[in-house]
């Protein structure tokens, strides 16, 4: 078939150099596993690409083969319809499938010609990894792990002196939030008791409800219930292993629930972070009147199913960092764990890195309407674009601790310094568990067993896996312990053989030295123990980061060669597997990794201080108070730069030195690089829609809400009818039974035989009638509020439209130079209220103009000093784009953000920051009555001295400042007039750099 004859182009000469590269280089970290691409599971239909490994060596065959008719009829009778996508155009082909074996998203990624436009449109940083002629060379993964190590105790020297010395240590109020299965958590608990025990941190860990008890009493940290049920989100994973879910699960409503679950999470979650407790019925501690502290949060922790994190972090302008333990960070050395790459006719070094954002992306499908509607509604936040929030964390350099040993992963040489391998964590449990006797027993009886378990995993039928285990530890001849898990494997109990043993929830810790190898489902905590301990290794993948850690321990051979999943499980596969784990190879390699875990440290720690190194401790803008250098600002006294801490700016209001309405919240970090949508067509497109919707939905939609309203009513007048009759006949049916009593028939006669034959009378219950909730307020009154309710809508969707629509222009034209890879686009302006909403358009009128011009110049000379004349060229036709584009957005700034600013003035009272104010203030109180009393005769005379020693210092301070705050104050007013050419740096916190690909 003939093919087009690509034009040549800076991407096209970057594959054609790297194409030259030697195989070993070129496909040395892809990961791929046979038992989970079959041929009929290819996410083309049209033309299979299979990857060949030969040792390190890979090489890529492109191969067209046509598929029988009744192929296709049995793949489209198993296909849903939620589970492909297609990407399209002149310039690239992408197709994704999502795998019925492990849930993957299988990628076929084929470019066209070499214009690199999807690499551009996904995000500008790609460039920064794709280099003309570099060659990197395979990093040694013990040279690596000691590097690393080393390059960490040098920061930690350098760098953490200050959170090491305890006088000036700042203790934060600290949110962990996570979400997942036990093994999830597991880490995070010891990562918490570090920061409370080691550096006096108050952490909250904030996860689900049934690990409630786990927090509390196994580490001793504070608990905030998010809501969720892991044992459900196991099964629904076990059924719906992949991105997207299957048919029949839609069918059966489950998508609806699970999505409501996550949404009731991400509101638990802003309430960790804001709340005194997650009791909803407190409504004292939630005013802040109860005995609890109150909480604000002052750093983030939180692992990347979360999602909800980011933009909590934005909304309280908080620093925030990610851990966990798979790869979220684009890289080009391997692709996601959760993506299964099948097919390409580009370098392997592209397809790696983008599979993270189409990864992302396909996760933005099923959630950014629920992302969206908690920034609008809960956070009052900007609805952000589904097209550049993927990829938002990596562009931000937001601070990354990635939980698993550098000598089974060793760190991506793309990787920024603002990301850590920091090792595996481990809890010590062994310490304090006491095993049963009949554990012990069985252990000392013969040789080391094997442990079989596999967590929190839910599976389908647990009586025929758990025959199968039964078979293949027969036919492996061994003895195994079998763990029962969440699952209910093992059954009743009853028909287990002499040599396998049952087990109930026992630390890992202190059960593997004691076993010969493990099998496991291949969790990162399970699988960091058993590495730890050196046994060798098998892991069953079920879903997500399962295979990207069953990957890697075969490919290290420190256990099973293999890494079957779960649905191609056979008893003979097993007990092979089994076999493999027993061999002197296995249990040598498995060896080598545990000292090099050994070598790296406490992971946990090396996390802690990951987490300290990110902290704005230093600089201008840093998190310290300038009165009370060890303590949290939270507070800027208005018109200047002083920051003060909640206990500080109490004693100054207490002195009356200040008044609170001085006093402004303060933001450490800004989390939003991106403000509304990436280009004008869709942009207007969105407001138009918007509009409209709102217009029909606030008055097409008061009939159906009224007869709503009367169909509520008439089932309670039905219900209440049917109450009345029933305690009727209950009345008459009990005055029958008293007239039976004595001896006596309803006409008064004598009945002899009362006693023998009367009945018990029947027992009196509670009429309900009382119970039934009356509508609270009359029929046409409801009635007139939904009008009005609806005609409101209406109103405001029609007068607000000129300002969504011209907005959505601006932004959209500010935006668009970033679709063909013009990285000067200035971040979005914050707008607050009407003073911000005007310097956001004086901004966007003068910088506009200004980078429109000298872009005519900047652009072509910086193409030309990165790729020569082609990219000097190409600056050319970006600056020439930029000029038109970035003036239009300078014409209509003033006026849409204008708007924008009186909008925002109009919502302040549905802010969060009222609420955030007052807690602050109550966190300062209770700062303040904890420092003890101000004279002996109420007190202790150490806290005197303390509280004195305290006050002295701020007012020294204070007197210190004066002279600065004078110096910020001079010549600043609070009219509309500085509000324009005031200066506008105040009004945002630490500026968090972007990823650049000039760097």
């Amino acid at each position: 078939r003939p093919r087009t004859k690509p034009r040549m182009s800076l991407l096209g000469r970057y594959r054609s150099a790297t194409s030259a590269r030697t195989p070993k280089l070129e496909r040395q970290s892809t990961l791929t596993f046979d038992p989970y691409s079959p041929s009929d599971d290819s996410s083309s239909s049209e033309a299979e690409h299979d990857f060949h490994h030969h040792g390190m060596a890979a090489q890529l065959e492109q191969q067209e083969t046509k598929e029988s008719e009744g192929r296709k009829k049995r793949k489209r009778k198993h296909t849903g319809p939620f589970s492909m996508f297609r990407l399209a155009n002149d310039d690239f082909k992408s197709k994704g499938r999502v795998s019925r074996e492990d849930g993957r998203l299988k990628l076929s990624i084929h470019e066209t010609v070499n214009s690199g436009y999807f690499a551009k449109t996904l995000g500008a940083g790609l460039k920064r990894h794709l280099r003309l002629g570099e060659d990197v060379a395979e990093p040694d993964v013990h040279q690596e792990t000691l590097k690393a190590q080393g390059a960490a105790t040098d920061r930690t020297a350098a760098e953490d002196d200050i959170m090491e010395d305890p006088e000036r240590r700042l203790r934060l109020n600290v949110v962990i939030i996570v979400i997942g299965s036990r093994g999830d958590i597991q880490p995070f608990l010891k990562i918490g008791k570090i920061l409370k025990e080691d550096y006096g941190h108050r952490v909250r860990i904030a996860t689900h409800p049934a690990f409630k008890e786990f927090v509390e009493g196994d580490s001793g940290l504070e608990f905030f219930s998010v809501g969720g049920d892991p044992s459900e989100l196991m099964a629904f994973m076990v059924k719906n292993p992949g991105l997207l879910p299957s048919f029949e699960t839609v069918k059966e409503g489950e998508i609806g629930r699970r999505r409501a679950q996550m949404y009731e999470m991400f509101q638990g979650m802003w309430c960790a972070c804001t709340n005194a407790t997650d009791d909803k019925n407190d409504k004292a501690n939630k005013a802040m009147m109860g005995s609890n502290p109150p909480f604000v949060a002052d750093a983030i922790i939180a692992n990347p199913p979360s999602f909800a994190s980011p933009h909590i972090a934005e909304r309280l302008g908080i620093p925030l960092h990610m851990m966990f333990t798979f790869p979220y960070t684009p890289t080009s050395q391997f692709p996601h764990p959760l993506a299964n790459i099948k097919a390409t006719n580009v370098d392997a070094n592209y397809t790696n890195f983008m599979s993270y954002p189409l990864v992302e992306m396909m996760t933005w499908q099923g959630l950014g309407d629920l992302i969206n509607r908690f920034r609008s509604k809960t956070l009052m936040l900007e609805e952000v674009s589904t097209l550049w929030a993927p990829g938002q964390l990596y562009r931000l350099k937001v601070p990354y601790t990635y939980l698993w040993s550098p000598g089974l992963v060793p760190k991506p040489t793309d990787w920024g310094p603002e990301i850590d391998i920091a090792g595996f964590v481990f809890l010590d449990l062994a310490s304090s568990f006491k095993p049963p006797s009949d554990l012990e027993d069985f252990l000392n009886a013969g040789d080391p067993p094997v442990y079989i378990g596999f967590g929190s995993i839910v599976v389908d039928d647990p009586d025929k896996f758990t025959e199968m285990i039964f078979t293949a530890v027969k036919s492996a001849g061994v003895r195994a312990l079998v763990s029962k898990g969440w699952g209910g494997i093992g059954g009743t109990g009853d028909d287990v053989p002499d040599n396998i043993f049952m087990l109930d929830n026992t630390p890992h810790d202190w059960l593997f030295p004691r076993v010969s190898a493990v099998i496991h489902h291949g969790g990162a905590g399970t699988t960091a123990i058993g590495l730890k301990c050196g046994r060798p290794t098998m892991i069953v993948p079920f879903f997500g980061d399962q295979p990207f850690w069953g990957g890697m321990v075969s490919k290290a051979r420190a256990g099973a060669h293999e890494c079957i999943p779960y649905k191609k499980l056979t008893a003979e596969r097993l007990a092979d597997g089994i076999k493999q784990c027993l061999t002197d190879e296995a249990k040598t390699n498995a060896q080598k990794i545990a000292d090099s875990i050994a070598e790296e440290g406490d992971g946990a720690m090396n996390a802690v201080r990951s987490f300290h190194r990110a902290l704005p401790l230093r600089g201008e803008n840093n998190m310290r108070c300038q009165l009370l250098e060890n303590r949290v600002a939270c507070w800027k006294l208005k018109t200047t730069n002083l920051r003060l801490c909640p206990l500080a700016a109490e004693l100054l209001v207490e002195w009356k030195k200040i008044r609170w309405n001085e006093l402004r919240l303060l933001r450490h970090s800004e989390w939003n690089d991106f403000g509304g949508p990436g280009e004008p067509i869709t942009g207007i497109w969105g407001a138009v829609v918007g509009a409209l919707s709102d217009v029909g939905t606030g008055v097409g939609l008061m009939p159906v809400k009224m007869a709503k309203s009367v169909k509520t009513r008439e089932q309670y007048y039905a219900k209440r009818w049917r109450v009345k009759r029933r305690d009727k006949n209950r009345q008459a049916t009990l005055a029958k039974a008293n007239g039976t009593t004595n001896g006596l028939t309803t006409n008064g006669k004598l009945n002899n035989n009362a006693n023998k034959t009367r009945p018990a009378a029947p027992e009196r219950v509670e009429t309900t009638l009382s119970k039934l909730s009356e509508p609270e307020d009359y029929l046409a009154e409801e009635l007139a509020q939904e009008a009005g309710h609806g005609f409101k809508k209406t109103s405001l969707a029609i007068l607000k439209s000129p300002l969504e629509i011209t907005l959505a222009i601006t932004q959209g034209l500010h935006n668009a130079p970033r679709l063909y890879g013009d990285e000067t686009v200035r971040r979005p302006p914050r707008i607050t209220g009407l003073h911000s909403g005007l310097r956001a358009g004086r901004d966007e009128l003068f910088f506009g103009v200004k980078d429109g011009v000298t872009g005519l110049w900047r652009l072509p000379m910086k193409g030309f000093k990165d790729s020569g004349l082609l990219g000097g060229v190409t600056g050319v036709g970006m600056g020439i784009g930029g000029f038109v584009l970035k003036d239009l957005a300078a014409m209509m700034g003033p006026g849409a953000y204008t708007m924008k600013g009186l909008e925002q003035q109009g919502m302040r009272k549905y802010q969060p920051t009222a609420y955030l104010r007052r807690a602050r203030i109550a966190q300062g109180r209770q700062e303040l009555e904890d420092l003890g009393a101000r004279d002996t005769t109420s007190g202790e005379e150490e806290d005197v001295d303390a509280r004195r020693e305290v006050e002295v210092e701020v007012a020294n301070k204070w007197t210190e400042v004066q002279s600065r705050i004078l110096a910020d104050t001079k010549g600043r007013g609070r009219s509309v007039m500085t509000g324009v050419f005031g200066s506008s740096h105040h009004k945002s916190g630490r500026p968090v750099p972007r990823k650049s690909s000039s760097t």
